[in-house]
């Protein structure tokens, strides 16, 4: 039995026990569409999938039928899904006829939806109403819709050849056909490979083989029509540059002015003056004659990702122009997959001449960093004394990234205004800033040379981000607690920067040393302290003690009259870039006593428990998390999507997703993590605004585990001394308190308890 026949066997068994399981009357098909958007939602190919089923007429002109859909979150992709699912103990093979059909029938529905308001034929209580009512009625989608996707899903093989994109009505669908093959592929490498049929999009680019003498890649010369690469740009999008080191860059910079004004000019002078795409992948096939590509296997633009970008939004105004526009491209396609990490890095780094790459976007795509990106969308900060408003540190990955993110969320003004109250300006940062928060930290020292330290923060980003991408990133561990001491340092770095002052400050700067005051107090503090700094509490109150504030303020004042005096260089600055000045600081300088900050420092024992325990605290809170998105009833999730459609608290994005976990908990299916990051978002946005939309299911609730009426007691005049809660939360307290309520207490709201008796300590 080969790989994808175990696979098929698997696939088959999970389909049974998802019908089985639901006893909802599912067919198999919806099981299997079910199957088929969790693995496409795991592997980023959609997000926010809903399963939903609809046709109507079908077998006559008219038909049309869904089977799921997708609305992205700032509205500029739809994906639509239809399954053509025939159960059988083997792999089948499917017809192009069948694939037709289906591509007709979504497109069909799309059409009917989109330009019909077929919602109007629809009862309210359809599975597909509010979608078609969206497709209709929505102007964010009517501003924002770039691409529709339409995805053909089978458990059968297809090896003909996928339908061309349609135009309807001057929007067009992309079709895409996932048999059980891509399936398969999908479940091995977690992503679909971009598959380009050269023919489909009516080209026949021109090749040279070059003998590179290399056992890693091949490499092929050629170059392509500007219209080619902004279709594939409008196709796939971000998808496409996935290996690419930076988002666009919008039209600020001057290389990007001066690709849309070379397109909008001089089309025909383009090949001239543009220094080409330099792209990966993992096959090319030839014609007869080798000298002509037919399909790439995985294609991937590593350098001109900015002039891909660009020719599309430029094609907008200036379509019949980009017709004249020839592109250079060159494909290196790469051998030996374990090393394509590296090769890849190195084709950014040596082929880029036109905007310049730097060592930290060179490492943009190091899987440390996708780590540390995924805590960051889904870590909420704590409630704290100051702000009930809970929010995201936004890690920017990718050069630009939160820059096109709020441009894209700036259609509108409460979009926007939503947009940063979920990420703050203030709590993003970059791959250099989290370098300078760590090695302020981190002193490593090899054979008597200290190689990471203060001094390598003074020495700027470039110097210092080599020092933490060579001697700190191998040694990190990356989990819930190293986020969130890395948020704790971030914190700690702003606020002692922010009190050394600068010219412009309201109160005049300590010196103007800035530079080198704030990495050297920090590494001094850490000195003091024996390491014992509580970044814990950091996180927990989102800020750092007034006492500590202070000291570092204080600190600051007495090095930088310390280095003033003891400088053998007129350079301060450049003097604090040498290790000699860390070490004669570090031996000479006197640190104030640090009896003030006392209660901002721990023992090394309750560090080294806290990092003990955190993983099984972690798995606990998830699991509360869980719990409490479930415990809430699918009807009042409805009611909730319903509630934020109506009162313009909720996105689009975050209505379908109050809709998806709806289906999901009615039909108890399992929630991942990124439904239960966003449920719990989207019922603190609820309870903020609009308490009493849980008010009914309150009354009707059903008993539960009890939370020790002392302990809630304890909670509750602690609440009252430091007042950190809102007042929805606070009338969960009070009413928990109340004689003989407690068992009859909803499942949710004990549970909120529990989660927030967990974030705080009790």
């Amino acid at each position: 039995m080969t790989e994808i026949e175990k696979f098929y066997n698997s696939f088959k068994k999970e389909i049974s026990s998802l019908q089985f399981a639901a006893e909802n009357g599912e067919s198999q098909e919806q099981s299997f569409t079910r199957v088929c958007l969790d693995m496409l939602v795991r592997a980023n190919e959609t997000d926010n999938a809903v399963v939903a089923y609809d046709e109507k007429a079908l077998g006559t002109k008219k038909q049309h039928k869904i089977n799921g859909y997708a609305i992205s979150e700032t509205c500029d992709t739809v994906d639509l899904f239809i399954s053509v699912y025939e159960p059988s103990d083997t792999i089948e093979y499917i017809d192009k006829q069948s694939i037709d059909r289906a591509c007709i029938r979504i497109i069909n529905f799309f059409s009917k939806a989109y330009y019909g308001h077929y919602e109007n034929e629809l009862a309210e209580t359809s599975s597909v109403f509010e979608f078609a009512h969206q497709l209709a009625n929505s102007t964010e989608i009517r501003k924002n819709l770039i691409r529709v996707n339409a995805f053909i899903l089978t458990n059968a093989r297809y090896k003909g050849e996928i339908p061309e994109p349609k135009d309807i009505s001057g929007q067009k669908i992309f079709i895409q056909v996932i048999d059980i093959e891509k399936l398969y592929n999908m479940s091995e490498q977690s992503r679909l490979p971009i598959l380009l049929d050269l023919k489909e999009f009516h080209i026949e680019p021109r090749c040279m083989q070059i003998s590179t003498g290399s056992d890693l890649y091949d490499g092929y010369l050629t170059y392509v029509p500007g219209v080619f690469l902004a279709s594939l740009y409008e196709q796939y999008g971000f998808k496409l540059l996935e290996q690419n080191v930076r988002s666009f860059l919008q039209f600020k910079g001057g290389i990007n002015r001066g690709i849309k004004e070379t397109v909008l000019t001089q089309p025909s002078m383009f090949f001239a003056y543009n220094n080409g795409i330099s792209a990966t992948a993992d096959a090319i096939v030839l014609d007869e004659s080798k000298t002509i590509i037919e399909k790439i296997n995985n294609l991937q633009i590593v350098n001109g990702g900015q002039t891909t970008a660009t020719l599309f939004y430029v094609s907008k105004d200036a379509k019949a122009n980009l017709e004249k526009v020839l592109v250079p491209m060159k494909i290196s396609v790469i051998k030996k997959g374990d090393e394509s990490y590296e090769i890849v890095k190195n084709i950014s780094k040596y082929a880029n001449t036109q905007n310049k790459i730097n060592d930290a976007d060179l490492s943009a795509n190091d899987p440390i960093f996708v780590e540390i990106e995924k805590l960051s969308r889904y870590m909420l900060t704590p409630m704290t004394i100051d702000s009930n408003q809970q929010h995201y540190w936004f890690f920017d990955r990718i050069s630009r990234q939160y820059d096109n993110l709020l441009a894209q969320n700036s259609k509108s003004k409460s979009r926007k205004k939503r947009f940063l109250l979920k990420y703050p300006k203030h709590c993003k940062f970059t791959k250099y800033e989290l370098a300078k928060y760590y090695n302020s930290c981190c002193e490593v020292e090899i054979g008597g040379k200290i190689i990471v330290g203060p001094h390598c923060v003074v020495d700027g980003n470039e110097v210092n981000f080599r020092a933490f991408r060579d001697n700190i990133m191998p040694n990190l561990k990356i989990n819930a607690i190293f986020f969130e001491d890395l948020i704790a340092k971030a914190i700690l770095f702003k606020e002692v920067d922010k009190r050394h002052g600068t010219k412009r400050s309201k109160t005049p700067p300590i010196g103007d040393m800035k530079q080198v005051m704030v990495p050297y107090s920090i590494a001094l503090l850490q000195i003091a302290t024996g390491g014992c700094l509580n970044w814990e509490k950091i996180w927990k109150n989102q800020k750092i003690s007034s006492e500590l504030s202070d000291y570092m303020y204080n600190l600051m004042v007495k090095l930088n009259q310390f280095l003033k005096d003891n400088t053998p260089r007129s350079n301060i600055i450049e003097w604090g870039t040498k290790e000699d000045c860390w070490r004669l600081v570090k031996e000479k300088f006197e640190i104030p006593s640090i009896d003030i900050i006392k209660n901002d420092i721990c023992t090394k024992e309750e560090m080294e428990q806290r990092y003990l325990d955190k993983d099984s605290s972690d798995a606990e809170r998830r699991a509360i998390e869980l719990q409490l998105v479930t415990s809430i009833a699918g009807e009042t999730w409805i009611k909730v999507a319903e509630w934020g459609k109506f009162s313009g608290c909720l996105s689009l994005s975050d209505q379908n997703t109050a809709r998806n976990i709806a289906h999901k908990i009615k039909f108890d299916y399992q929630l991942n993590q990124r439904d239960v990051s966003k449920g719990l978002l989207i019922y603190e946005i609820v309870c903020r605004n609009d308490y009493e939309v849980f008010e009914e299911d309150i009354k009707n609730g059903t008993a539960c585990d009890i939370i020790p009426k002392d302990l809630i007691i304890k909670m509750l005049t602690w609440e009252k001394s430091i007042v950190i809660l809102e007042g929805w939360q606070f009338k969960i307290l009070q009413q928990a308190v109340k004689d003989g309520y407690i068992s009859k207490f909803r499942a949710a709201e004990l549970l909120f308890l529990k989660k927030l008796l967990s974030d705080n300590g009790f």
